[in-house]
């Protein structure tokens, strides 16, 4: 082989290589993925059907979802640029955004039905007086048993609080504590461990709907993998509505729970494209379906208990732009 032919080869080679590399780029994701907290919650088990079945791939977005026991212990990581995102409830969000800039850009859930659940021999909200209260501190947690102490006319002076996680509450009764705070699966369990429900309800739940949130800088950054997000999780919404028990069979995969207790209860809605549409119409916030209304309400509730001295402002962190 002459000197020539051999450079015509080599040309060849790097042509075929480039080639390859471009093609490849066209159609694969970003190769740094877009962290995601997420925790045992009915509205993020989304996020595993979309990276399972290869919905964030498909739209060309890498994603890693990075599991916490509670969404509260990832606040830290997403104010110190440890996580991209995550799936936090309405006041975790505003916490987090009074630390850093952040964007919420869809509402994954409505919440679900919250609950206080309490030893057996107390079957009352006026029973819990001077009773141990499980939940997390600092968080719509709060807010909703400050509800639900309202009802029974009495404060948090009335009670003793100790922070602790839901997934804690069930094994924290009655040694630890006397009543706490839970969702599904835990209100099922609770139930089929002999203790009751003392306070429920479907309007204090409502104002703690879960969201998807970014940090602004990965927003402003990557618009493009956001868009692509958001396509994945409407097709995993979709395919979760669609088809219940093969999205059963996943998330219990991922979760390592039992598919029995993942089903959605009949109070939890989780939210497409269009949903997001009618929650986020309403900018003015005077309309109690309204997101708006429900991040102001959160924040001023936030305000009032001293947990937040710098109030994020709700218009600019609340960002519908990728969905529309």
């Amino acid at each position: 082989m002459n000197k020539k032919t051999s450079a015509i080869g080599l040309l060849l080679v790097f042509m075929l290589c480039l080639s390859a590399s471009c093609a490849s780029g066209s159609s694969a994701p970003a190769s740094k993925p877009l962290k995601v907290e997420w925790s045992l919650w009915q509205g993020d088990y989304t996020l595993l059907v979309a990276n399972q079945m290869g919905f964030f791939k498909k739209h060309g977005v890498n994603v890693e979802p990075v599991r916490y026991d509670s969404s509260a212990q990832a606040i830290p990581d997403l104010a110190g640029a440890k996580l991209d995102g995550g799936l936090f409830p309405m006041s975790d969000v505003l916490l987090a955004a009074s630390m850093a800039d952040l964007k919420a850009i869809l509402v994954s859930d409505n919440g679900g039905q919250f609950t206080i659940v309490a030893a057996p021999d107390i079957q009352s909200v006026q029973a819990l007086r001077g009773k141990r209260i499980g939940l997390n501190l600092h968080s719509s947690s709060e807010m909703y048993v400050s509800s639900m102490l309202e009802s029974g006319r009495m404060t948090s002076n009335d009670v003793i609080y100790v922070e602790m996680s839901p997934d804690q509450v069930l094994k924290a009764i009655p040694g630890q504590i006397d009543a706490g705070m839970v969702w599904e699966p835990y209100t099922s369990q609770a139930l089929q461990q002999g203790m009751n429900i003392v306070y429920q309800s479907t309007y204090d739940s409502s104002l703690i709907p879960r969201m998807v949130v970014f940090r602004k800088a990965v927003v402003d950054q990557r618009p493009n993998d956001i868009r692509a997000f958001i396509l994945a999780w409407e097709e995993a919404v979709n395919y979760r509505i669609s088809n219940p028990q093969e999205s059963l069979a996943i998330i219990s995969n991922v979760t390592g729970l039992p598919a029995g207790n993942l089903n959605l209860s009949q109070e939890y809605s989780i939210y497409t494209i269009k949903d997001n549409t009618k929650l986020f119409g309403n900018t003015l916030g005077n309309d109690p379906s309204s997101i708006y209304y429900i991040a102001r309400f959160n924040r001023n509730f936030l305000i009032t208990m001293g947990y937040i001295t710098n109030p994020p402002d709700v218009g600019a962190l609340l960002d519908p732009t990728y969905f529309k």
